[in-house]
């Protein structure tokens, strides 16, 4: 176990050099050099300078011939300040940035192709929090932790020869430190880790109620309700979990760290004087001279074997947490975004599902045998109560889940074999939890699919007429150049729930794609509204496979198939007429949603 954790400790420290070296090589080189410049400076002025000093006063050297060699000194150290001043002041922040460049640019891309299966699995998304989370500032501080120990361990090497020529029992004095930091702070540390891994997940559920006090979106709901009281309740809970985790680390805690004060502190330097101080008043065999060099080593050295200590322990500890990064970024996808296949050959003749199976979690099924063929450009409702499976079903068919058995056919081929963006570039996508971003309204509906500014412009002011959106836009100073959301604008434009989704909808009509899928597109429009979205889609899905799931079977009936939904099984399927005339569940529903609309 400590050979492993060793060599985790290792394999940290190699992603921090190789990854840090990819991004910018500047910073490894001159992080080296500065740390080694910074030692250099303490050898010449704790141990070389002084004992050189001592030496030349002894020999009666004379004063102007000293004051060369101090002056020549004193040059050099400030030659590397300036090295140290130049790499603080201008080095270190210019590549600080590109360090957060570089570690956030790899992040963002893994994060892109982490299967979504795996926000959903509570463990991985505790450990994806820990691999992000200021992932650059660990990055950054492990690297001058490498750098720190290379330079305090030759510096250290060398106070100790020097100590040792003077008197070889006062090197016992260095061993002190050494237990203080490698045993019991190096328990201390674990300790904390292992504390803070035990909080995270206290921690999460703790922004997450600041963030809903944060967010105006729930604000309405704050206001006009008690959910503060259940929030805050809920937040006093996750506090008193966390004080309870620290409390059960804190006394042991505290004593690691009076041992650690103890053996790295006291021990070493008064024990030092203490030697030091008999030799010269009791058995005569040091002088004064010897006296002052070995004291002042002794105390730096003890200072910087300290240093070199709490640079391991950092590491050690940052070690942990780049562990979770280098583990992130070595995660292997089910469903690799860029992988290579077939390309997805025009026109889309058939969609089947064969015997398809699948569910979130190994404990059961979602969507249990599921088998259909849709041939031609045909419109396909998806109908059943929440829960059913219905969006899980697209989400399959999109391929951003593979099924657990079965398989999904696209002209007759699985569609595993297809290249992944090619396939998924097949379809034009309105999703019911779609997301607006805090851009432009054109920007929203392109989604980074850009020809010509005319065309760009053409093709948007088409798909916001078929969303029924054209004319709130056109209100807009800037029209399609309008930004929404106040997340970076004060001029930004706010929209309503069904003003949102009619964007969402103009995302997909604006991508010219041979299969359709619209998920929930009218949940927040009126009945006259989502009558017209409807039309319009039916008008948008003529030459194309269409897949639309709605709650209100109102909105199915003209489908040239409907399939319902029960238990993640297809319950029923056939037109709406001919599910009418079955007299079953779906024409139940749809009675009773019929009966609700005339009252």
């Amino acid at each position: 176990m400590k050979e492993n954790f060793v060599y985790r400790t290792i394999s940290s420290c190699k992603f921090v050099l190789n990854t840090a070296w990819v991004i910018s090589k500047k910073r490894v080189v001159l992080e080296f050099l500065h740390w080694i410049f910074v030692y250099v400076d303490w050898l010449l002025v704790s141990c070389v300078l002084i004992r050189f000093i001592l030496d030349l006063a002894m020999k009666r050297t004379s004063f102007e011939r000293m004051m060369l060699y101090v002056g020549s000194v004193v040059l050099l150290e400030a030659l590397l300040e300036l090295f140290s001043l130049f790499f603080e002041v201008y080095v270190k922040p210019i590549t600080d940035v590109e360090l957060y460049d570089g570690v956030n640019k790899m992040l963002y891309d893994k994060a892109c192709q982490v299967d979504l299966r795996c926000f959903e699995d509570s463990e991985f998304y505790n450990e994806y929090m820990m691999a992000v989370s200021l992932a650059h500032v660990k990055l950054s501080d492990m690297l001058q932790g490498v750098c720190q120990i290379v330079a305090r361990f030759s510096a250290m090497i060398a106070a100790a020869v020097i100590i040792y020529q003077m008197d070889h029992l006062a090197i016992l004095f260095a061993l002190f430190p050494i237990l203080g930091n490698f045993v019991f702070y190096g328990v201390l540390n674990g300790r904390i880790f292992r504390m803070e891994k035990e909080n995270i997940v206290f921690q999460r559920m703790a922004d997450y109620v600041n963030r809903t006090l944060h967010l105006g979106e729930y604000a309405k709901e704050i206001r006009m309700t008690n959910v503060f009281r259940l929030l805050k309740k809920q937040y006093d809970g996750v506090i008193a979990s966390i004080q309870k985790v620290i409390a059960r680390y804190s006394l042991g805690n505290i004593i690691l760290f009076c041992m650690f004060q103890y053996f790295i502190f006291l021990l070493p330097q008064e024990g030092a004087v203490l030697y030091s101080g008999y030799r010269v008043s009791v058995t005569g065999t040091m002088v004064f001279a010897e006296m002052a060099v070995i004291l002042t080593v002794m105390n730096e050295n003890t200072w910087i074997l300290n240093e070199f200590v709490d640079a391991v322990m950092v590491i050690v500890k940052n070690g942990l947490y780049i562990e979770q990064t280098r583990h992130f970024l070595e995660y292997e996808p089910a469903i690799p975004e860029d992988q290579e296949g077939l390309m997805p050959q025009l026109p889309i003749r058939t969609v089947e599902f064969e015997h398809v199976s699948f569910g979130y979690k190994a404990d059961g099924y979602v969507l249990k045998d599921i088998h259909f063929k849709i041939e031609g450009n045909q419109s396909v409702a998806l109908a059943g109560y929440n829960g059913a499976g219905k969006s899980t079903l697209v989400k399959l068919l999109m391929r951003l889940y593979d099924p657990d058995e079965g398989r999904i056919l696209v002209n007759g081929i699985d569609i595993r074999e297809y290249q992944v963006k090619a396939y998924r570039d097949l379809f034009a996508t309105a999703f019911q939890n779609g997301k607006i971003f805090a851009d432009t309204v054109e920007e929203n509906v392109l989604m980074g699919r850009h020809t010509t500014l005319e065309e760009d412009r053409k093709k948007v002011r088409q798909a916001l007429k078929l969303a029924d959106m054209s004319e709130e836009i056109e209100k807009q100073s800037l029209q399609e150049k309008t930004i929404l959301t106040r997340e970076f604008s004060k001029e930004g434009v706010v929209f309503s729930g069904g003003q949102n989704q009619k964007i969402l909808a103009a995302r997909a009509f604006a991508k010219d794609s041979p299969i359709a899928v619209f998920d929930e597109p009218s949940s927040a429009l009126d009945p006259l509204a989502e009558y017209h979205l409807f039309e319009n889609i039916k008008e948008y899905g003529k030459n194309r496979i269409l897949f639309f799931i709605s709650h209100r079977l109102s909105s199915v009936r003209d489908a040239d198939v409907v399939f319902y939904l029960k238990n993640g099984r297809i319950q029923e399927s056939g037109s709406h007429g001919e599910l009418m005339e079955r007299n079953g569940e779906y024409a139940s529903l749809y009675r009773l949603q019929a009966e609700n609309y005339r009252g």
